[in-house]
């Protein structure tokens, strides 16, 4: 990794931060007064839970069940989404665009050098196996820990919330660490947090290459790339400089893949 990509994420990192600090320290003061409402799930904001309302609110998850009653949170909470969700994106962009090399570039260059395959097939192939990995890695595993911990989720449920989360949806029908007692549930929620991010990440790489496979098939062609940013996607996959057409021959070098 990268020094620039070492200090933005650790400046995503504080700004997440700062986010959870504001708000604690804004609604972290229990209700004084019986007519003063409390969040829907009736809990007090503690560190771990505006650390993963941030989290969704910044993801634009959003899940509904807490949310800032004071008229200072409301306000923190509008100034920081208007600035914070445009440097989720990019940050989340730039971590996108680091793991396209080693996740699919070159797998894809490895299925054309080593098995001899066409640049399409290489592409399909690679996307069905980056379709399964993201699956297993980012919904179906992270289910078991979710139907585990959470006691009355089906796995089902755990998938369901998963897929819903991960893709921004976030209807706020399930949510995790809101029972009562719940073992070690302030951690459990920072994990939640983490792991949005991670998948969301996940999710956007799996978009990035299926945009990428739609380019090269020609089928957005018009649409995406219309000044032909298709064959210079293809011409750095195959090696080539400034998009140029590839060399064809052999399977055995580099840049000598047939198309």
């Amino acid at each position: 990794m990268g020094r620039g990509a070492v200090l933005l994420a650790g400046a995503y990192a504080g700004w997440l931060l700062l986010g959870a600090l504001g708000l604690w320290g804004l609604e972290g003061t229990p209700p004084r007064t019986p007519r003063t409402p409390r969040n829907p799930n009736g809990s007090e904001w503690d560190f771990a839970t505006s650390l993963l309302f941030v989290t969704t609110l910044l993801t634009t998850v959003g899940y509904g069940s807490v949310a800032p009653l004071s008229a200072a949170g409301k306000a923190f909470c509008m100034a920081y989404a208007v600035v914070g969700v445009p440097i989720t994106m990019l940050t989340l962009t730039a971590a996108v665009h680091r793991l396209t090399g080693p996740l699919v570039d070159r797998p894809r260059l490895y299925l054309q050098t080593r098995w001899g395959y066409s640049r399409r097939e290489a592409a399909r192939t690679h996307f069905v196996i980056l379709v399964g990995v993201t699956l297993g890695v980012s919904v179906l595993l992270p289910a078991v820990g979710f139907y585990v911990l959470e006691g009355t989720w089906t796995y089902l449920d755990a998938v369901y919330f998963c897929v819903i989360s991960l893709y921004t949806i976030g209807l706020g029908d399930l949510v995790p660490a809101e029972q009562p007692g719940q073992p070690l549930r302030q951690l459990y929620q920072v994990a939640v947090a983490a792991y949005l991010l991670l998948g969301l990440t996940g999710v956007l790489l799996l978009a990035q290459t299926f945009r990428r496979l739609a380019e090269l098939h020609g089928v957005a062609a018009g649409i995406l790339s219309p000044d032909g940013a298709v064959e210079e996607d293809a011409g750095l996959l195959e090696g080539t400089k400034g998009g140029g057409k590839p060399t064809r021959g052999g399977h055995g070098g580099r840049g000598s893949v047939n198309g």
